[in-house]
């Protein structure tokens, strides 16, 4: 972790507001991007709850089980809560760009959450063939509840609109208010607003649904491996190896 939190830091970059989510120029490939990493983590949440029974990549189940088991085995949720606060800590700390990830440059902080994704495959599977096996305290979940915590950390820093690709309560939310504002404008005979960015809510949904598919059907082959999966991806966006659109710059 600590050295993931020292790769983060070498980030240095800024970039000004690129206006809302649904008016981007870009949208098609802020789009895909936002879905290629709500698939990754949909991907790692489902094995470790498949292999371990716990979930690392959203934090309000863990959170009642802290307060419900307090006394009684709450600490390993506890656990859990902190290190993805403490990578969400080090993507504000070192002032996570999250245009880098949507305009094809270098992301240090997504390459780092991708490196904890690789450190947790690793821990797990050195337990698993060392013979200690790994159970729902074991220490790779630590290191997947990190890397997700740094990878909502960068995305939800974005100025269009705070985009979260590890948890989706608040996403079903936004797509029923947004249907129930598009659906009264139609009633009343009001021009309806667009219904963009109720689309980008409802594929970063999707795309986490399907990260759960592709958990299910890879686990039984490659146990928890099938993570690496998810780092590969999360490691390519990081280094701009895939394609989006580029806007070019505004002259002054």
């Amino acid at each position: 972790m600590a050295l993931c939190g020292a790769l983060c830091f070498t980030e240095n970059s800024s970039t000004p507001r690129q206006g809302n989510a649904e008016d981007r120029a870009d949208y098609a490939s802020f789009l895909m991007i936002q879905n290629l990493l709500c698939f990754t983590s949909g991907l790692v949440n489902a094995l470790t709850i498949i292999d371990m029974g716990m979930t690392v990549s959203h934090q309000s189940g863990n959170t009642s089980h802290t307060g419900r088991l307090i006394m009684a085995g709450g600490a390993k949720f506890g656990h859990l809560l902190a290190t993805f606060c403490l990578g969400s800590f080090f993507a504000g700390y070192s002032k996570a760009d999250c245009e880098l990830i949507y305009s094809g440059r270098y992301s240090p902080n997504l390459l780092a959450a991708a490196l904890a994704v690789v450190a947790g495959c690793m821990v797990h599977y050195c337990k698993e063939h060392g013979g200690a096996g790994n159970d729902n305290t074991s220490e790779c979940l630590l290191l997947f509840a990190f890397s997700q915590g740094i990878q909502n950390g960068i995305t939800r820093r974005c100025l269009s609109l705070p985009i979260c690709t590890t948890h989706f309560t608040g996403y079903l939310t936004d797509v029923g208010t947004g249907l129930g504002v598009w659906a009264r404008a139609l009633v009343s005979g009001e021009n309806p607003p667009t219904l963009l960015k109720v689309l980008l809510f409802a594929a970063g949904t999707l795309f986490f649904c399907l990260g759960g598919v592709a958990a299910k059907e890879l686990h039984g082959p490659y146990n928890m491996q099938a993570a690496l999966i998810s780092a590969g991806l999360m490691a390519a966006v990081a280094g701009g190896l895939v394609p989006v659109i580029k806007v070019k710059k505004s002259s002054p």
